[in-house]
């Protein structure tokens, strides 16, 4: 009998590809949820999972008090994971492939400290097409790169393979390194089982069922700056505000990230605020039609984007230009 693969999952879209490749390989994978996925400790109780997942497990990566250094650093490290109860204790023989999507998580240095092989899928559709990767650019400049106990984003001599949406155009790895697996074309390829299996783990109020609601109508995708330590809250209402302003055609739609803890039904009264749980490629299959146009700012959230006739990418540059404008006009 094969051995299940594992999914580590730090982001709804993280789950939303592991449950359809876990449904397509006959049920009985395994999972574990970060717990910065909202509801994370609710979705594997709930019984949502057990068609794709034997195993749903949650992490609690907050429990980790930090890297402990000095000899022995990876049995120290794999030691106190384990004491602290982040989750599992990890038989790396139990599974066939182990796949991580933020390999620089507290889980991906576990899986480092213990040793265990692992696949690196792309964080987005494309993320390794991607032309900014100063992160790993920065990285491999280092330095004390080669003596450094822990390496991410693919790096790592524990990382057996990195997927790829296209491997003859990444030129981040060697192409022996370099698996392809294309989210975009396994979600354009839903069946309608797989999709009813995906809108029950993932929408949990109905959505508008009039073709017509959507014809005219606008979709913002925020980002969630604060979380990311780039502004302040005061700072991203206004962006947010100046943009929805300058490109709302009809009525307007919110699809805002997981982690964005925003009021935006309080800072657009009338607007129809969808589940920030839901990954926004959901909306690509379960409605009846496509927005006028989806809108969003320094994120990628676009690129497997197909439920709008119109994507407007915004920098966070113009969306700073954007904002002084208004505020200059309300002065």
């Amino acid at each position: 009998m094969a051995k299940p693969d594992l999914y580590i999952c730090h982001t709804a879209y993280h789950l939303l590809i592991a449950l359809v490749r876990a449904l397509r390989a006959g049920g009985g994978q395994a999972v574990w949820l970060s717990e910065q996925i909202p509801g994370a400790d609710a979705l594997a109780a709930s019984g949502k999972l057990d068609a794709a997942f034997g195993e749903a497990a949650v992490l609690h990566e907050s429990r980790w008090q930090g890297i402990v250094t000095g000899p022995l650093g990876h049995f120290r490290n794999r030691r106190a994971y384990e004491k602290a109860g982040v989750g599992p204790k990890l038989d790396k023989n139990a599974y066939g492939t182990i796949r991580i999507s933020n390999d620089w998580s507290v889980a991906g240095r576990y899986l480092q400290d213990c040793g265990a092989p692992y696949t690196l899928c792309e964080d987005t559709v494309g993320g390794t097409l991607d032309t900014d990767q100063h992160l790993l650019t920065e990285q491999r400049a280092a330095a004390d790169f080669a003596r450094r106990p822990y390496l991410y984003w693919g790096d790592s001599p524990a990382c057996a393979a990195v997927e790829s949406e296209d491997p003859d155009r990444c030129t981040l790895f060697p192409r022996e390194k370099l698996r392809k697996f294309s989210a975009r074309a396994m979600l354009a390829d839903l069946t309608a089982e797989e999709k009813a299996a995906v809108r029950r783990v993932f929408v949990s109020r109905p959505l508008p069922e009039d073709p017509a609601t959507y014809a005219g109508a606008t979709l913002l995708l925020p980002r969630s700056f604060v979380q990311d330590g780039l502004m302040d809250q005061a700072q991203q209402d206004a962006i947010f505000r100046a943009v929805a302003q300058k490109y709302t055609t009809g009525p307007l739609f919110i699809k805002t990230h997981p982690r964005d803890d925003t009021d935006y039904a309080a800072l657009f009264p009338g607007a129809t605020v969808l589940e920030r749980t839901m990954p926004s490629e959901v909306l690509n299959f379960c409605l009846p039609g496509k927005f006028r146009r989806a809108v969003t700012v320094q994120s990628w959230v676009l690129r497997g984007f197909t439920a709008a006739q119109e994507n407007i990418f915004v920098s966070l540059d113009d969306a700073r230009v954007l904002a002084a404008a208004q505020s200059a006009q309300t002065e």
